[in-house]
């Protein structure tokens, strides 16, 4: 919507009064040293300068009136909508699949579960003055698009940040702080807000949490002789299970290429290569980075004996770099480490085999049992000319409660894309899909997970540690040279924002 101009002020003390007319008579009462007569020549010249005088004094109060009426407040933030103007906001987002747009489908093509296009249709419906335009940006290349389309003014309204990427968004300058009721209900309503919470501020609405646990293919599993005493798939509970199973659902061609994975990972994908790895760190007793985030401590000899504990299954050849996790909806891969948003993607793709095909067991311990949380906001771009309508829209999203007890954000996340939402009502009332076969085990798993901090550059430092190890995963450097390698570029990089 098009912004409504504030309220003129006048200033101190008003607008100039204007002067009382004088005519003939007051004149000549007034000084009646004055000579000549109602028709005198002098007398006219004065009346016409003072009728002169009485029209510039008035041009110059209209002019000052208007310019104050006029005048419009360049802070985006004190800028309100229009019933009768119309506003289109750019909602920017990481999601690419179609059934996360336009919703989940049975096979007569009717919408059965929405995407997010069917909820800005409903909000449109109601508000026929706000439309929108959906901007899909890859995950992969989501932190940086959204700096290099806020730095060339392009910025969208609505934004949905992984938290640490946030981090760095707040410390950028370039998204507003949010309401003083969306930070109390924020306050108030979900299970966590550490998310959105940055150096003690919320900055945003906390959208999903979510954490790590372990796929199987209860097929392979039972082909492998993988079975408790009743013959049922029987997951692994430790890594070191995870490795012997891994041998035994391991299947090669005649040169001894893997035809069949026993476990897999996904190469350049930080929640792939990085988070699982810091799951099993937080297992083995270690930590990520230092309590003030100044230094890493990912390389000590508890992280050194988690990325060994990864490496083993490749010197047991149950996989190798070329291995792709998505190759697990296709029964060619054993097991995966997985963040629950796969779910919707899996259960396509398996159809009605997906709970008999595919099981869920909590995230494979090497001492204690732990598990990497990490979480996601939203909220709205300091550069949106229409910020109120913005954060309008998103109360209605995320906080409206329906006649279901739910939010329609809270249904798009637990009933279409497979993730965990924040908030309370919702993380407590989708018991029938959050407490499902699938769900259940990252919702019994939270006691256990430790969130990911909000760190300044997260996407350099994650993408640093990546780096080291897939060298690792190649062969190329031990365990503890990739490690150190990555905290010495990590060290540079935290060296530059904190002490």
């Amino acid at each position: 919507m098009d912004q409504q101009p504030n309220s003129p002020t006048p200033p101190a003390g008003g607008l100039p009064e204007s002067p009382t007319p004088i005519t003939e008579d007051s004149e000549n009462h007034s000084n009646p040293n004055v000579s000549g007569g109602s028709g005198s020549p002098t007398s006219k010249k004065k009346l016409l300068l003072i009728v002169i005088g009485i029209v510039v004094v008035l041009l110059i109060a209209a002019g000052v009136a208007y310019m104050l009426m006029g005048k419009k407040d360049d802070d985006p933030a004190k800028k309100t909508t229009t019933s009768n103007k119309q506003t289109t906001l750019v909602y920017a987002v990481h999601w690419l699949e179609d059934q996360q747009i336009n919703g989940i489908k049975d096979k007569s093509g009717k919408v059965v579960s929405k995407g997010l296009k069917q909820y800005l249709d409903e909000y449109t419906t109601l508000h026929p003055n706000v439309k929108f335009t959906i901007q899909q940006i890859d995950y992969a290349e989501y932190f940086d698009k959204i700096k290099l389309l806020n730095d060339s003014g392009a910025a969208p309204d609505i934004y949905q940040v992984y938290s640490p990427w946030g981090a760095q968004y707040v410390h950028d300058g370039i998204v507003a702080a949010p309401p003083a009721d969306i930070v109390k209900d924020v306050q108030d309503n979900y299970i966590s807000k550490a998310g959105a919470t940055i150096d003690g501020k919320i900055w945003g609405i906390p959208t999903e949490v979510n954490n790590y646990a372990l796929l199987y293919n209860k097929d392979l599993f039972k082909s492998a002789g993988i079975v408790d005493a009743n013959g049922n798939p029987k997951p692994p509970v430790t890594w070191q299970d995870v490795l012997d199973d891994a041998k035994k659902l391991t299947k090669t061609d005649s040169k001894g290429a893997l035809t069949q994975y026993g476990y897999a990972f996904l190469r350049d994908n930080d929640w792939q290569a990085v988070d699982p790895f810091l799951s099993l760190l937080f297992s083995n007793g270690g930590q990520y980075l230092s309590s003030d985030l100044s230094k890493a401590e990912f390389n000590s000899t508890q992280g050194v004996a988690a990325l060994d504990a990864e490496l083993q299954l490749f010197k047991n050849k149950s996989t190798d770099s070329n291995g792709n996790f998505f190759d697990f909806k296709d029964g060619k891969v054993g097991m995966v480490i997985s963040p629950p948003w796969t779910k919707a993607n899996f259960a396509a793709a398996y159809g009605d085999k997906f709970s008999a095909s595919v099981g869920v067991a909590p995230m494979p311990k090497l001492k204690n049992a732990s598990t990497l949380q990490y979480s996601w906001f939203t909220g709205v771009m300091k550069q949106s000319p229409n910020q109120q309508a913005a954060w309008d829209f998103l109360k209605w999203f995320t906080s409206d409660t329906q006649s279901s007890g739910t939010t329609r954000y809270g249904d798009l996340l637990a009933n279409t894309i497979g993730a965990i939402p924040a908030r309370a009502v919702d993380f407590n009332s989708h018991k029938d899909v959050l407490g499902d076969f699938f769900t259940k085990v990252y919702i019994d798993q939270m006691k256990n997970s430790k969130a990911e901090p909000n760190v300044l550059q997260s996407s350099d430092i994650k993408a640093a540690l990546m780096t080291e190890i897939q060298a690792a995963w190649d062969g190329r450097k031990t365990s503890k040279e990739a490690l150190d390698s990555a905290a010495t570029a990590v060290d540079k990089i935290l060296a530059q924002y904190y002490d």
